[in-house]
């Protein structure tokens, strides 16, 4: 046999219902065996009654008040609807005990000659009472609370007392709550900021690990050639072979560099792979602008640079071209790139269904999505015959002086 376990909701329920239970047999013993004979000493019909219509009137006002009354004007604050409650509630407790005495007095053992307490009070109700008397008159106000609501009111003090004791422990436990779920949330959204950072730099470095220089080995391989028989020209190479190598193993690890530093590296690039492929390539540069003022992501525009190189130049079997401009107009940098497309390149692109370049320019457009979002606009076109590439991106100034002190 299976038994379900009471949920603590149910529990408290019952625990409440008990509680309520033996304070009325309370109630009821006092008022039965205590209060009403020896305030009353009558016959056994009076006290029998009394005691039921004092016990009925105290759990109605109990319950009207503690349950209804309280909880939806008290403790919400509604003080005109309160007022009015308590009056109508006192009105009906009056007309009750002035139609209870009239028919207490009845039955009494008290006589005009001989008066007793329920004789005693009928006439007081009798000369003093009407239907507003309990509004007006003190005397009637006070006979009514002691005979009716005397019993209650410690009870309902408690009820009230223990309403917002529950009330305050329960907001303070929303608040807590709330507070934990705050931090929860803070903790969360810094986690996350973490995560986000730390997934940032892995992919910065993940981008910048992709970004290798392969023209470099090629160079080497036209120096070595042009090296033996050691001219000046040669030696400039080297120089300026030096000069990359040293830029690409120092600088990339920066956040950000000047930008006259990139384009120092552009410039020896296009030196090189001018000396690399000699007659075969027209190349077109220009410059605008002051370069040292602003910064830049170390070896961000290099890489468009060396595609036009790779899938142009290298790969044609004739004259190729490559035309470049960077502007600079105020912080906004205008960078322009466009070289040919060599004839064989082009059949086996057709073939292939593929597009001209490579995973340079795919990381490169994911480094600037990174680095410089809503700051950049990138345009990389490809026609029969061309590829360009347009870059519009606003750049931070730098202080020239502390950068390189720093």
């Amino acid at each position: 046999m299976r038994f379900n376990p009471i949920s603590s909701e149910k529990r408290a329920k019952i625990t409440r219902i008990i509680y309520h239970l033996l304070a009325w047999i309370a109630l009821w013993c006092i008022v039965r065996y205590y209060s009403i004979p020896a305030l009353t000493r009558d016959n056994l019909q009076v006290v029998w009654h009394a005691s039921v219509v004092v016990f009925l009137q105290s759990i109605s006002v109990f319950y009207l008040l503690g349950y209804v009354v309280f909880p939806r004007f008290l403790y919400t604050r509604k003080i005109i609807s309160l007022i009015i409650s308590i009056l109508i509630i006192c009105l009906l407790v009056h007309l009750t005990n002035y139609y209870e005495i009239m028919y207490l007095a009845s039955i009494t053992n008290g006589s005009a000659d001989n008066p007793i307490y329920v004789s005693k009070l009928w006439g007081f109700y009798q000369t003093r009472s009407h239907w507003a008397s309990c509004f007006v008159n003190f005397d009637i106000a006070y006979a009514d609370y002691t005979w009716s609501l005397y019993y209650i009111t410690p009870l309902l003090a408690i009820k009230v007392m223990r309403d917002i004791i529950n009330s305050r422990t329960k907001n303070m436990q929303l608040e807590m709550e709330r507070l934990q779920l705050e931090k929860t949330n803070l903790n969360l959204q810094t986690q996350s900021l973490q995560l986000q950072k730390n997934n940032l730099n892995l992919e910065l470095s993940f981008l910048k690990s992709q970004i290798n220089p392969h023209f470099l080995f090629n160079t080497l391989n036209a120096i070595y050639t042009k090296t033996v028989d050691v001219d000046e020209q040669a030696a400039d190479l080297v120089l300026k072979l030096s000069d990359l190598m040293r830029y690409s193993l120092y600088e990339s690890s920066k956040e950000s560099v000047v930008l006259s530093s990139e384009v120092g590296y552009i410039e020896n690039y296009l030196d090189l792979e001018r000396t690399r492929f000699s007659d075969k390539v027209t190349i077109n540069y220009q410059l605008k602008g002051n370069p040292g003022e602003y910064l830049i992501a170390p070896l961000l525009l290099v890489s468009f640079v060396e595609n036009a190189f790779k899938h142009g130049t290298a790969k044609s079997k004739y004259a190729s071209y490559v035309d470049l401009s960077i502007i600079l107009d105020g912080n906004t940098l205008y960078f322009k790139i466009k070289n040919n497309i060599p004839q064989n390149v082009r059949l086996q692109k057709r073939v292939q269904n593929d597009k001209v370049g490579g995973f340079g320019l795919s990381n490169t457009s994911k480094r600037l999505q990174l680095l410089y979002p809503d700051r950049h606009k990138l345009s990389v076109q490809q026609t029969d015959s061309e590829f360009s590439v347009d870059l519009e991106l606003v750049l931070d100034p730098a202080n020239v002086i502390q950068y390189f002190t720093s």
